[in-house]
């Protein structure tokens, strides 16, 4: 079992943005085309999707980016949405060195008290299929599943 983990989350800045934006948009291509779209169908979808959800990059409103760290080691990072009472994680990682060491659940429930402590009563997410391990840590955490997509390639 992993050692109980804490972190801080530090809302991150415009310029660290632009590089995070960038990372994020390539990961969320690998995540899908590992769901089973092409490559460039995969990163089609996400520069679609990313510019979609922030219009207005990082002064989108609503929109909460941090990066998360264990003393002044950045562990990951976090990106929620509030509307109304209700927040939605649109992205949450962990540095590929430091997973598999309780990061993932500390930043997780880290989110949970930013949340709790601004009136945010409802947390939701999306996880894809094949990520098992991140499926497995927001079950333990008390998420529920509220849908599934299926998809059927022609």
């Amino acid at each position: 079992m992993t050692a109980s983990r804490d972190v801080r989350l530090e809302a991150m800045s415009e310029t660290e943005y632009g590089p995070w934006r960038a990372e994020a948009e390539a990961h969320y291509a690998r995540s899908a085309a590992a769901s089973g779209r092409s490559a460039q169908d995969a990163a089609r979808a996400a520069a679609d999707t990313y510019a979609r959800l922030l219009p207005d990059e990082f002064a989108t409103p609503d929109n909460h980016f941090w990066y998360a760290y264990d003393g002044e080691r950045r562990v990951g990072f976090l990106w929620i949405v509030v509307t109304g009472t209700t927040a939605t994680v649109h992205n949450v990682a962990v540095e590929s060195d430091m997973r598999r060491q309780g990061y993932g659940r500390a930043i997780m429930l880290a989110a949970e008290r930013w949340c709790s402590d601004n009136a945010v009563t409802r947390i939701g997410l999306h996880v894809f299929a094949h990520n098992t391990g991140a499926r497995v840590l927001y079950e333990q955490l008390g998420f529920i599943e509220t849908g599934r997509n299926l998809a059927k390639d022609l």
